[in-house]
């Protein structure tokens, strides 16, 4: 039986959770080449692994400073508004607004950053002729656990160390974190233009597939709300209007075209019974005609914050929380395996109940 040591190689399924203003997240990462002569464990993770089989897992709780990096008090800085250079998605300029995230690359003349530098910063105050930017990692306060699942392992090949990998950075950066408010404060997301779309014809369209496997994900995420007992609500595109009441709600790659999302949750939540689940899952992919502008103008996880605060705003975010699913493996029949190399399309949930 293989046992993990410096001569195996295999994946590591990483799972990160962490709970911030009563809201559980959870983030699963494939980790696809591990190596443990080369790579870079959070700290004890490597050591707690040697001797496991496939199938094993380890769970370790960081506090803040054991694993993200520490917050600094200098990473906050307030500057002239003019330094920050214009964002665009596909030429339409961004507002900036108080809550959100934005490259630092845009801010002008910051010390060893450069243009094109895509690392993010939280825009936490704005007036008519400042804004602070806080370049803290979004976690960085807070206490995560990461749960590392050898998912298949083999010998190494003599004399193949492969590259080095970092792996809190893979699973914790670029993402994790900025679903969540900051301070508690709800999350400037919305202007005038946040939900006009391409089209103004409300005419049927199919959104863009995912792959097999992002659909398997998607189906974990709602197997863990949905039992086979439940009368469900599905208020995805193209369904019918619900009659009756139900026990659980979902809605699938649909939120990002609703033009009114609070008002059709709204309407859904008088038929669920009280303590419903409502799950709301979505990928990266969308109809650029149809996705309201507001949508593309996000980081991906930036997403599940908005619809988090569309079921604030409904009273469905009792027990509330986000899972994703990040990095896993592509069919090798897939007809996009080749350009995607390999990697599924990610999948993002959002999830919370009536109130009982």
């Amino acid at each position: 039986m293989i046992t993990f040591k410096d001569t195996t190689i295999g994946a590591l399924e990483f799972s990160v959770r962490w709970e911030q203003n009563n809201i559980q997240h959870e983030e699963w990462f494939l980790g696809r080449k591990f190596n443990p002569v080369n790579d870079i464990f959070p700290r004890g993770m490597r050591e707690a692994l040697e001797g496991k089989r496939v199938g094993d897992s380890v769970a370790i709780t960081y506090e803040p400073r054991m694993c993200i990096p520490r917050y600094k008090e200098s990473m906050v800085q307030t500057f002239d508004l003019d330094r920050l250079r214009p964002k665009t998605v596909q030429g339409d300029p961004i507002i900036p607004r108080e809550g959100r995230f934005y490259p630092q690359g845009h801010v002008n003349g910051l010390l060893d950053i450069y243009p094109d530098t895509l690392t993010p910063f939280r825009l936490t105050e704005m007036d008519e002729d400042t804004f602070t930017a806080d370049r803290n990692h979004p976690l960085a306060n807070i206490p995560v656990t990461i749960t590392a699942t050898i998912q298949y392992m083999e010998k190494r090949g003599t004399g193949t160390y492969g590259s080095l990998t970092h792996w809190r950075e893979k699973t914790c950066d670029w993402g994790p974190g900025m679903q969540a408010t900051h301070d508690d404060d709800p999350t400037d997301f919305f202007h005038p233009t946040f939900f006009d779309r391409k089209t103004t014809e409300d005419t049927p369209f199919t959104p863009p597939p995912v792959d097999d496997t992002a659909k398997k994900n998607l189906d974990k995420a709602y197997d863990r709300f949905i039992k086979p007992d439940m009368r469900v609500l599905d208020f995805s595109m193209g369904t019918k209007r619900p009659q009756g009441k139900f026990d659980a709600a979902v809605c699938t790659f649909s939120v990002e075209y609703m033009h009114r999302p609070v008002d059709t949750i709204r309407y859904v939540s008088h038929f669920l019974e009280p303590g419903a689940p409502i799950v709301i899952g979505f990928s990266n992919t969308f109809d650029e005609s149809n996705v309201i502008q507001g949508w593309k103008e996000m980081h991906e996880f930036e997403r599940m914050g908005l619809v988090l605060e569309y079921l604030r705003f409904t009273k469905l975010d009792n027990e509330a929380g986000t899972l994703s699913f990040r990095n896993d493996w592509r069919h090798e029949d897939d007809p996009l395996f080749r350009k995607t190399k390999g990697i599924s399309d990610p999948i993002y949930v959002v999830y919370g109940h009536k109130a009982k």
